[in-house]
C-alpha cells in the first residue's frame, strides 16, 4: 500500500478532521493517523441500553444563518450533510446557584436584556460586559475574516488580560460574577489562571446561538470522513504513532506501532503538545523548550455520569443545566470534602416520547490524583476498589442533583460512569485532561502556544493552540492550514460560502 502522502496528520479529533478537510479542499493528499480503532476524539458516541451518549461535544455554537460556524461549516460542506437541533433560544444554559435559577437567552441583546431583569441596578456592568466581549471578537481577524498582513503576529488575537481582573473590573455584585462566571465548565477555570479571551470567545460563541447535532456528535465526524475521503484523503484508524523520523529539522516520516511507516512533505500534530515532541530524537526541539512544555499545567480531567430514564418519566430539558451549591462557581479548585461542587447536565429528549429525555448527561471535575492509584489497566480490572470509587462518586453526583431535581435517582433506570482514567485511555491525554494544556495569562509562553515549530514542516494544532471547543479548534486549524496556504484567499473563500 502506498504511504506517501502531501500532509500527515496525527489525531481524527476536530482539529484533525477539520485541518485535512481544509487542506484536502485544496487538492493535498492528505492521511489522517488515529491511535484508537474509532476516528473523532471527543465527537465519538457510544451506545448504552440502546441509547446514544457523548463522550465529549453536546452542543455547538454560532451556527445560525451568517454566523462563523456556520459560514465554516458552509465552506467545508457539512451542513448540508448534517442536522442540528436549536437549544431553547430563551433559556438555551440555565444557571443554578444554590436556591436561584437564571435563563441565559439567545442573541447579545436578548442575553444582556435578560441579565437585566435579575439585576436591574447593575445596567452599566452589564453593557461593559457585553462590550468587552464584543471587543474580544471583533479584534479577532480570524472570526470575522478579515485580510490580515503576512506578519501578523497571531498571539495578538490573544491578550494576556486575567479573566478575574476584566470581571473585577465591571462589579463588586458577587451573584452577578457567579452568573457571568457559572458556565467555567466549558473551559476548566481556574481564578488567577485563566485569560479573559478565553471566557469571551467561548461564552460569546454560545450567546450567538446554540445548537446540539442531531444524533449525536459521531455524526459530525462522520461527515467530515465522508468529506476527506471524497477528496482523495484517507483516514487510518488504530494507527499510533510512535517516532517521527527528521533530518536537518525537516520532518521525514511517522513510524506507527504496527510497523507503518508515512512519508509526507508536512506534518501536523493535533495531540497534547507534551506527547507531540516525544515523538522526535531527543536534541531536534531545544531543551528549555521541552521544559517550557512539560511543566505547563494541564486542564483538569472529569468524572462523568452517564444515566438511562425511565420512559416518560423525567422531562426533557432543552438547556443546559450548570450548577453550583454556592457562589463559589469554580468547579476546578475544590477540596476533597466539597466534591462535587459544581455539575454540567443536559437530557436527550425521547423522540417516541417528546417532552420527555431519555438519558441525562452529568459532568464534574476531578484531579488525575484521585485516580491515579488506578493507571494499571490490569490492576484497575482485577481490583475491585476502582469500580467501588465510581460508584461512591456516582452516589454523591445523584445526591447533589437529586437537591434540585426531585425524584431523578428514582427516574433513572441504569447508569454507569467514566473518570481522568477513562479520558486518558481513549485520548491520551496527559493526566486525562478535558481541555490539554491549560490557558495561564500569567504562563512564560503568555496565553497562546504557536503553531509553528523548530522543524520547518511540523506544525501544533488542536485544543492546546490558543482555545479549545469547536470554535476555537476550528480557528486554530485555519491557522494551521495557513502554513501551507495563503491566508486571505482562504479567508475569503469561508466568507464567500
Amino acid at each position: 500500500m502506498d504511504r506517501k502522502f502531501d500532509i500527515v496528520i496525527i489525531g481524527s479529533g476536530f482539529g484533525g478532521l477539520m485541518c485535512a478537510s481544509v487542506l484536502g479542499k485544496h487538492g493535498f493528499k492528505v492521511a489522517l493517523l488515529e491511535m484508537a480503532e474509532s476516528y473523532g476524539g471527543n465527537l465519538q458516541n457510544f451506545v448504552r441500553d440502546g441509547l446514544v451518549f457523548n463522550t465529549g461535544l453536546h452542543y455547538i455554537g454560532a451556527l445560525e444563518e451568517g454566523q462563523v460556524l456556520n459560514k465554516i461549516f458552509k465552506y467545508l460542506g457539512l451542513m448540508d450533510r448534517l442536522e442540528f437541533e436549536m437549544l431553547d433560544p430563551e433559556c438555551f444554559d440555565r444557571i443554578i446557584i444554590a436556591d436561584r435559577t437564571y435563563c441565559c437567552a439567545s442573541g447579545f441583546e436578548n442575553y444582556a436584556q435578560r441579565l437585566l431583569s435579575y439585576f436591574p441596578e447593575e445596567q452599566e456592568a452589564i453593557n461593559n460586559y457585553m462590550s468587552l466581549i464584543r471587543d474580544v471578537w471583533a479584534k479577532n481577524p480570524f472570526l470575522n475574516f478579515r485580510e490580515i498582513d503576512p506578519n501578523f503576529d497571531y498571539s495578538m488575537s490573544f491578550s494576556n488580560t486575567g479573566l478575574m481582573d476584566a470581571i473585577n473590573s465591571l462589579t463588586t455584585n458577587e451573584e452577578l460574577k457567579a452568573v457571568l462566571l457559572s458556565n467555567n465548565g466549558l473551559y476548566a477555570g481556574v481564578p488567577g489562571r485563566t485569560p479573559f479571551y478565553v471566557h469571551a470567545l467561548i461564552n460569546g460563541l454560545f450567546i450567538q446561538s446554540a445548537f446540539n447535532v442531531k444524533g449525536g456528535s459521531a455524526r459530525l465526524a462522520d461527515a467530515f470522513v465522508s468529506i476527506i475521503k471524497e477528496q482523495g484523503g484517507s483516514v487510518f484508524t488504530g494507527k499510533k504513532v510512535q517516532a517521527i523520523t527528521s533530518k536537518d529539522l525537516k520532518a521525514i516520516s511517522a513510524l506507527t506501532a504496527d510497523g507503518d511507516e508515512f512519508f509526507a512533505e508536512a506534518f501536523y500534530s493535533t495531540i497534547h503538545p507534551a506527547e507531540a515532541i516525544k515523538l522526535f530524537d531527543k536534541g531536534v526541539f531545544r531543551k528549555p523548550f521541552v521544559q517550557r512544555i512539560e511543566k505547563m499545567a494541564n486542564t483538569i480531567g472529569s468524572f462523568v455520569l452517564y444515566v438511562t430514564l425511565r420512559k416518560g418519566v423525567f422531562e426533557h430539558i432543552k438547556s443546559n443545566i450548570y450548577y453550583s451549591k454556592t457562589q463559589d462557581v469554580w468547579g476546578a479548585v475544590y477540596k476533597p470534602e466539597e466534591w462535587p461542587k459544581s455539575v454540567m447536565m443536559y437530557t436527550t429528549e425521547d423522540k417516541g416520547l417528546p417532552g420527555f429525555a431519555e438519558s441525562a448527561t452529568i459532568i464534574t471535575f476531578m484531579h488525575y490524583s484521585e485516580v491515579a492509584q488506578w493507571e494499571d489497566k490490569q490492576k484497575r480490572r482485577q481490583d475491585g476498589s476502582y469500580e467501588a470509587f465510581k460508584e461512591e462518586r456516582s452516589a454523591r453526583l445523584f445526591a447533589m442533583i437529586e437537591e434540585r431535581f426531585k425524584g431523578f435517582k428514582a427516574a433513572s433506570v441504569s447508569w454507569f460512569s467514566s473518570t481522568p482514567l477513562t479520558y486518558f485511555d481513549y485520548t491520551g491525554s496527559p493526566e486525562g485532561s478535558m481541555y490539554g494544556l491549560a490557558k495561564d495569562y500569567k504562563s512564560g509562553f503568555g496565553s497562546y502556544l504557536p503553531v509553528t515549530t523548530r522543524v520547518s514542516n511540523f506544525f501544533i494544532t488542536g485544543q492546546s493552540v490558543g482555545v479549545h471547543g469547536v470554535m476555537g479548534v476550528a480557528m486554530n486549524s485555519i491557522v494551521a492550514a495557513s502554513k501551507l496556504l495563503d491566508i486571505n484567499e482562504l479567508l475569503k473563500e469561508i466568507e464567500g460560502s
